[in-house]
This record gives C-alpha cells, sequence and structure tokens, in this order.
C-alpha cells in the first residue's frame, strides 16, 4: 500500500508540472532562470535579418531622478515606404531604482544621473550602458526589454528557418557582460511572444543582449 500511495503522488506530481508547461505554453510567453556563464565564443547572439533598417538613435542620453519614473526608447529607421518605426529596446527606471553611484555613494531623493545606452555591437544587438559600477535597488531593480521582432529567425544561422530555430526562440534570455573579455552571464528573463520581447530586471550597469 506505501507503495501505491507514493506512485500515486508522483503521477499527480507529474500531471501538475505538466499542466503548468501548457498554462506557460498557451499564455505565448516563457520564463527563463539565470545564473548560466559562457564565454564569449560560445554565445548565440541575435541577428539582425536582411532588411532590418538601422536604428534611428543608437545612442540615446537621459536623467534618469531618485523620486521618479524615467523610461527612454530606442528604434529602428522606419522601412521603405513605410512611415512607422519598430521599437528596438525600452529602458525604465522606477522612481525607488536608483541606489549607489559608481563611486558607492548614496543617491539621495530628488538626485539625477546621466544614463548614456549605446548600440555598441548592432551585428550581433548588443547594448552597452553608462556609467559603469551604477547600482539600482534590489527591491526595485531598473527593467529592460529588448524586441527580437526584426532579428532573422535563422537563429542558429545554418541557413533555414526549421523547428530547431522554434526550440532556440523558447530558450531566449537576456545576457550580461560586466566588462568586455569576460565570460557573459545569463539572467533571468521573462519573454513575451506575443510581443516578441524579452524582458530582465537589472541590478547595475554593464552589456547586455539577447542568446539563446
Amino acid at each position: 500500500m506505501p507503495d501505491r500511495r507514493f506512485a500515486t503522488l508522483l503521477s499527480l506530481a507529474a500531471a501538475s508540472a505538466l499542466l503548468g508547461v501548457l498554462a506557460a505554453c498557451d499564455s505565448g510567453s516563457s520564463t527563463a532562470p539565470g545564473g548560466d556563464t559562457r564565454p564569449a565564443d560560445a554565445m548565440h547572439f541575435l541577428r539582425p535579418s536582411a532588411t532590418t533598417p538601422p536604428l534611428s538613435n543608437p545612442v540615446v542620453s537621459f536623467y534618469a531622478k531618485r523620486g521618479e519614473d524615467r523610461e527612454v526608447f530606442m528604434y529602428y529607421k522606419p522601412k521603405p515606404g513605410t512611415a512607422d518605426s519598430s521599437l528596438f529596446m525600452r529602458f525604465k527606471v522606477p522612481g525607488a531604482s536608483l541606489d549607489r553611484r559608481p563611486d558607492g555613494s548614496a543617491i539621495q531623493m530628488g538626485d539625477s544621473v546621466l544614463i548614456t545606452i549605446t548600440a555598441s555591437d548592432p551585428s550581433r544587438m548588443i547594448l552597452d550602458f553608462q556609467p559603469s559600477g551604477l547600482k539600482f535597488a534590489s527591491t526595485t531593480p531598473a527593467e529592460l526589454k529588448i524586441d527580437f521582432g526584426e532579428a532573422s529567425p535563422d537563429l542558429d544561422g545554418d541557413g533555414d528557418v526549421d523547428a530547431e530555430d522554434t526550440t532556440h526562440e523558447q530558450q531566449l534570455s537576456i545576457w550580461r557582460q560586466e566588462s568586455p573579455g569576460l565570460p557573459w552571464v545569463k539572467l533571468s528573463s521573462f519573454v513575451d511572444f506575443s510581443t516578441e520581447e524579452v524582458e530582465a530586471k537589472l541590478l547595475g550597469f554593464t552589456g547586455y543582449a539577447i542568446s539563446y
């Protein structure tokens, strides 16, 4: 009897896990855990497609202010024959997010910090955030969203778009690199396939990109 009861519990747990997976698929989103580390030559960065227009503002600067929500966007140029631009990146700093300057000093209510975001390598859709060393509150982190709608659908670069690319799309996450030459670290990320965006919470500044 104990063995049969244990088997029943295992079956219920497996069914619950399967329902959770199906619910995530039905919602058109997924959440990827973080913590993995890879050298730069092992990364699978997204790349622009042949029809992806250049960025209209590859460098954006704004003042984040303690006590006020601030948000900035990076867009592609309109495609030929169209008037609308498509979004590449959005970055939000909630009012309670700014915590420490690069020198370690606390950021007080009402203080502002100039933030600059650069598409440092558009061919791999890599972003650089400055000032390096700026820290955000762990309870109210900054929010980064990167759009992959204009990326090449051939994610693995093998010359065709197939089921393997669909599998890789399910594995997309935002990764960070502390400084050039160092390994990349995977962040816990949320992927919304309906809007084709990957979102991660940021606690500090460095380089960021999407990879699988």
